[in-house]
């Protein structure tokens, strides 16, 4: 259920209305008051309108409210502790290290007052995806708690958001089965045709498309939000196809990616959608183009996933691992291992942009004997 603070009051919707509710305080009594719409663009307009009128004046914002900015002034504040012998000479350089690696690029832009808690698990998914150690992760985030009670003291945001648990104990991620996957596409095909909103956006086949490309090209989520179609190279020979994909950027090595066949079809597909919609030229971008924000993307797309993936009763895997968009890629690395005839290891990992450790760590540690039963009783 929707709930965002827009100024003095608070939008919401109420169960068994179609309508946007706005929530206030005045003169010390609540009120709350129906906006006659469904449509989230419009309420937003009126909710600011009704926000402007109240007597309580809205909270005084800063001219930068970045993530950066205040994560600077702790870093800044901590050296002063240093230099007064108070702190480990080392603190300072490690919070510019992780500000530098982890922090900078997905959270330094934002607004402190755009990070909620569902902003935090995806960058924690997104660390996470860097086969990161928990107690590495445990360490940038502690960076990030600073960081956001330090603009709460300022006065940019009412409160620190709840920060996202991790486990010291290695996190294994779920991962899809052959049965359902096909049951997380019918879900999306679902949901396209119903229209479905998410935060006002609709589901459409992009969504369908994202999760049949990932899993064909074992691409990570991050790595998929930037993809310009001068990346993607089509490969025909007289056997198979494939999408050779070579990006100037990746979270790991940055080694060219073969696709399975299937991603080919997908790719044009969405050539195709992009060029009717006056994109597709070679620094298009490959997934929702007219954004510009690729950060909104990846995050659009993910909170798009869960609704579909709850009401499928996918969300979770059997054993209780939450399913996320990174688990598209963990199910194509499974795929391989199960279906893949006679699979080397190392040109898996090389394709996949980790190593054979890491599938060892993340990704075989659901391969059971069973699952590779002819393999086990193969005869020479």
């Amino acid at each position: 259920m929707l709930t965002e603070r827009i100024g003095n009051v608070t939008l919401t919707q109420t169960v068994g209305s179609p309508y946007h509710y706005v929530r206030y305080r005045r003169d010390g009594r609540q009120t709350s008051r129906s906006l006659k719409t469904d449509d989230i663009a419009k309420a937003r307009v009126d909710a600011q309108a009704i926000s402007d009128k109240l007597n309580v004046p809205a909270k005084p914002t800063r001219g930068d409210n970045s993530f950066r900015k205040f994560a600077e002034e702790v870093i800044a504040a901590d050296e002063r502790r240093i230099a007064r012998g108070e702190k480990n000479p080392r603190l300072a350089e490690d919070q510019r290290r992780i500000l530098r690696c982890h922090c900078d690029a997905p959270l330094g832009s934002l607004d402190v007052r755009r990070i909620k808690t569902p902003v935090l698990e995806e960058f924690v998914e997104e660390l996470r995806d860097k086969d990161l150690s928990p107690a590495t992760i445990k360490m940038i985030l502690v960076l990030v708690s600073k960081t956001l009670q330090a603009a709460a003291r300022a006065g940019s945001i009412d409160h620190v958001p709840i920060m996202p648990k991790v486990s010291l104990k290695q996190q294994v991620r779920g991962w899809f089965s052959l049965k359902e996957y096909q049951n997380l596409l019918k879900a999306c095909k679902h949901h396209e045709d119903a229209k479905t909103k998410v935060y006002g956006y609709k589901i459409t086949d992009e969504l369908r498309r994202f999760c049949t490309f990932s899993v064909n090209t074992f691409l990570r989520p991050s790595d998929a939000k930037q993809l310009r179609h001068r990346h993607v190279e089509i490969v025909r020979t007289k056997d198979t196809q494939y999408l050779r994909i070579s990006t100037d950027f990746s979270k790991t090595v940055n080694t060219p990616v073969v696709s399975m066949p299937n991603a080919v079809p997908v790719y044009e597909k969405l050539l195709k959608a992009g060029k009717e919609a006056g994109y597709g030229n070679p620094d298009d971008f490959v997934f929702m183009p007219k954004y510009k924000n690729r950060t909104f993307v990846i995050r659009n797309l993910g909170r798009q996933l869960r609704v579909v993936l709850r009401s499928a009763g996918l969300y979770e895997s059997a054993s209780g691992e939450t399913r996320t968009l990174y688990s598209l890629r963990h199910s194509a690395i499974m795929f391989r291992l199960i279906k893949g005839k006679d699979m080397c290891l190392l040109t898996l990992a090389r394709n996949a942009r980790t190593s054979v450790e890491m599938i060892d760590r993340f990704y075989a540690r659901h391969l059971t004997a069973e699952m590779n039963v002819d393999v086990l009783q193969s005869m020479r």
